[in-house]
Parts: C-alpha cells; sequence; structure tokens
C-alpha cells in the first residue's frame, strides 16, 4: 500500500477510455440530444476526450465499425456546432466470444483508436480460468486486453490475488469511477481499493450510459483519488496511461 500526498489542484483534464454515448448503437445514449446532454457533463467534469465504446455482443449488439465511425463523426460534428471542447475516439466494449480475435484480425470489431489495445467483458460470473484463457489467446494474437470494469467479476471480488495475476500476465484492469465513489456497493468499493492499493489499476473510466443515470461524472473520483493516493496516481490512472493507449 502506498499513499501520496495532495498537493497542488490539477492542471490536467482526464480522458475518458469506456462510454456509452454513441446514440442508438447499444443501450446508452439513445439519440442525439442525450448524447450531447452527456457531452456537456463530461465536459463539465473536466474530460477533454473520450474514446466511444459501445457494445458488441453477437445477437444483440453488432454495430460495424463503419457505423461506430459515421456515428462518431456525427456525434464530433454536434460537439463542434455547441461548443463542447471534447474530442472523440473510436472503440468497442467487446462481450467476449470464440471468434473474438479472428474478428479483430478481420477488422469486424474496433480496437481503442486503432491500437493494439481492446476493451472486452464477460458475464459477472465467468470464473478466473475462462478470463485467463481469453487473455492469453488475445495477448498470443498481439493485442492487448483489457478487462472492463475489473470489480463486476464475482470470482475476482471473491480472491483478489485472481485480479492481480490477470494484470501481471499483461491482462489491463479497467474499473468504474462510480465504485470508486461507493456507488456499486461496499464490497466493490473495497475491492477495489485492494487493486488501486496493489498498483493493479490501469483506467478509470465512467462507463457511462445515460445523461440521469449511469452519467459521465468522474472529477470527485478523481478528488478522492488525489486525496488518497497523490496527483501523480491520479493523473497516471485517468489522463497518462490513456494518453499512451490511444497514441496521443
Amino acid at each position: 500500500m502506498f499513499f501520496g500526498r495532495a498537493g497542488k489542484k490539477p492542471d490536467w483534464q482526464m480522458i475518458d477510455i469506456h462510454c456509452h454515448i454513441l446514440p442508438g448503437l447499444d443501450d446508452g445514449a439513445q439519440d442525439i440530444s442525450e448524447t450531447v446532454a452527456m457531452l456537456k457533463i463530461a465536459a463539465s467534469e473536466g474530460v477533454s476526450d473520450m474514446v466511444v465504446t459501445p457494445h458488441f455482443r453477437p445477437g444483440r449488439f453488432t454495430a460495424s465499425p463503419e457505423k461506430v465511425l459515421e456515428t462518431l463523426w456525427k456525434v464530433q460534428k454536434a460537439a463542434e456546432r455547441e461548443q463542447i471542447p471534447i474530442r472523440l475516439y473510436p472503440g468497442n466494449e467487446v462481450y467476449y466470444f470464440d471468434d473474438t480475435a479472428a474478428y479483430l484480425k478481420q477488422q469486424k470489431l474496433c480496437t481503442l483508436n486503432g491500437s493494439v489495445c481492446v476493451l472486452i467483458e464477460f458475464s459477472p460470473s465467468a470464473m478466473l480460468r475462462t478470463i485467463q484463457n481469453a487473455a492469453d489467446k488475445l495477448l498470443n494474437e498481439g493485442y492487448r486486453p483489457i478487462l472492463a470494469h475489473v470489480e463486476r467479476y464475482e470470482s475476482l471480488q471473491a480472491n483478489a490475488e485472481d485480479a492481480v495475476f490477470l494484470h501481471e500476465m499483461g491482462m489491463q484492469l479497467q474499473v468504474n469511477a462510480s465504485t470508486v465513489m461507493g456507488k456499486a456497493g461496499t464490497a466493490s468499493k473495497r475491492f477495489v481499493y485492494r487493486l488501486l492499493d496493489e498498483n493493479a489499476v490501469d483506467y478509470i473510466g465512467s462507463d457511462a450510459h445515460g445523461s440521469r443515470h449511469r452519467t459521465p461524472e468522474i472529477a470527485r473520483c478523481r478528488d478522492a483519488i488525489i486525496k488518497r493516493y497523490g496527483y501523480e496516481y491520479a493523473q497516471r490512472l485517468m489522463r497518462s496511461n490513456a494518453l499512451e493507449m490511444i497514441g496521443l
């Protein structure tokens, strides 16, 4: 465990690598007006860049990369019209399936801004072996898997050492800002802080789905991380790692 001093107030803006703001592609924003409202919230929180990650799940959410890019550009233009200073980058949150690596190779899925990083999720009941096998396969194919909202997986929450093991084998871990603030319950918050203490978290994202619920509010989380761990750690989790990942 380590603790840092909060020091100066943040003079940097955040990057959100996990959000569902593209209208009509999944269970996130349903129309452009909701998208614009979400973008305004994010900008007011101090977010400068967002990687849009609509769900991809065979049989349910199947927007093509072309559709993702088409919708992204419409949203970017809407943001410019509304003078919202946020830049957008393409991605997916992929519900892992057997052909995920093949789909990536065939460019049927979006990595995060064209990088080797891919945001993946599983059923909350997924066992360690299932997640580990998926990570192994993607790593062997040259991709860098990022496990979305690591706090949701029951087997990992029951044994934090398993989450640390996944991180050490090369899988990156993302947690939701709302969980850090206790909105997913005490057990999830305790688990996330255990990973933060172990330096086993790579990104904090909003996982925003709407303008009234599951909103892109992450500034309070940033401040909590600064208070407990220090300025540099918060900046790494909410900006620097993402800058490196999306190639800026």
